[in-house]
Formats: C-alpha cells, structure tokens, sequence
C-alpha cells in the first residue's frame, strides 16, 4: 500500500557527516506512526527534512504522490502538512481564541484575509478545533496564563486550524504531567481518526499507548520498523535504544 509520506534513500551530510544515511520510510493515511531511537539518531533531522526546513543531500520525498523534496517550508505547508515544534511558539498575550484565529489566517496580507474566509467560517473552524485540543472552556483565557499541558494542546490547535492531512509532532508531552500526558493520549487517539501523524517522542509508556506503527531511526539509517509488540521484542532495539532505559 502506497503511504501518503513516502521517503526514499533520503541522506543529510552536514560537511563529511551523514546525519541522515539511507534512510526510508513510509507512513499509511489515517495511521500514527511514532519515530523513535536515541538521541542523535537524525529524528528531528528527518522532520527538518520532510517540512523543507533543511533541504537533503539526496533522495526523494513524496508526499500525497507529489515530489516535494527541497521545497520550501510554506509550500509544502500549503500542500496539506503542518508540524508542532517541541518549544511551543504561541502569541502569549493573546486568548486562546485569538491565537486560533491567527492561525487560520490564510494569507501574508491582513487586507486579503479579511476577504479570504468568513467570521462564521473561522468560528465553525475555531470552536471545532478547540473541542479536539481539550480548550473549549479556556477561548478567552490569555494565552499565557496556561499550564505547560494546555499550551502545548494550543500549538497543536494552531496548527490544526490549517487542517493539514499529515501533522508532525515533536516531542509533544516533553515536560508534562501525567495527568497531562493522558489527557494527550487522548487526543492524539481522536485525532488519528481523522488525520495522518508522525510523532517523535521518548517516552516509550506514551509511544507504546498511541502508536499505530514504531519506527526506529539509529545513527541516521532505519534500525527497526513494526507494531510497538514488535518493537520491544527486537533484540537490535533493545542493544541501542530500549535497553538503556530504567523500566
């Protein structure tokens, strides 16, 4: 089956270093898939990669069965892909409410926006988006006034507000709390329903309740690939990654 991400051969050298080395990957619609592996093994690299953010050595990048390799950030945004950095990067002074509606914002010219969508639109979109995000009682708090959990579930909303049909998450539970964390299973188990993600994370207690397919990136290349059942039994995954951690 053809996946709605498809990378091939991708490779990163930064001078004589390969970051990223041979590595592919594909990514089903309508699945999450968690990109796991030690620290240095080109995750976020990948993730640069994929969004345009770093442009690769070689190899090809396809998404939607459009080539977007070395595209630009804002176009392969426009084609549908969105992504939520692990520091979350918010309008602090703004409601909750306001920053949803920045984010819906379609164009570079405020002129144009005020024509590009209609106020019901972006309230239909807004109210929508917050009751996937857990926000739908917090609209008019200030932004910056939220807990850590909350403002981590906004940027998600702010990028969901853009209903992009692959969403790219950094490490999204880094620094919460449990309670926080199972409120973002939750979410992130809704919002599969309907959208396409490729989560980074650590975390493997959270990997292991999201998850629909584990991939294990080591040293820049593909070490692991599978259902998180087979991921824990891999004795490969376990020599690099899952044996050094404390269970």
């Amino acid at each position: 089956m053809v996946g709605v991400l498809e990378i091939r051969n991708l490779q990163k050298n930064f001078d004589a270093a390969k970051v990223i080395n041979d590595f592919s990957m594909s990514v089903i619609e309508g699945t999450l898939c968690c990109l796991v592996g030690p620290n240095g093994a080109g995750k976020t690299t990948t993730m640069d990669l994929i969004t345009g953010r770093l442009k690769p050595t070689s190899g090809n990048i396809v998404f939607r069965g459009a080539a977007i390799t070395g595209d630009s950030e804002h176009l392969i945004a426009r084609r549908g892909l969105g992504r939520k950095f692990q520091i979350p990067s918010i309008f602090k002074e703004l409601t909750v409410a306001q920053n949803l509606e920045v984010a819906f914002c379609q164009e570079v010219s405020a002129l144009q926006n005020l024509f590009s969508f209609s106020r019901k639109q972006s309230d239909e979109r807004m109210h929508a988006v917050a009751n996937m995000v857990g926000l739908s009682e917090r609209l008019a708090v200030i932004a910056g006034t939220l807990s850590h959990g909350e403002t981590q579930w906004l940027e998600i909303g702010m990028v969901l507000m853009q209903d992009p049909a692959l969403l790219l998450l950094d490490e999204p539970v880094a620094g919460m709390t449990e309670h926080e964390i199972a409120k973002t299973v939750e979410i992130l188990n809704e919002l599969k329903k309907t959208k396409t993600l490729i989560v980074v994370e650590h975390d493997m207690g959270f990997v292991r309740e999201i998850a629909d397919e584990v991939i294990v990136m080591h040293m820049g290349s593909l070490l692991a690939r599978g259902t998180i059942q087979d991921i824990e039994k891999d004795e490969r995954v376990r020599d690099v990654y899952l044996g050094t951690e404390d269970h």
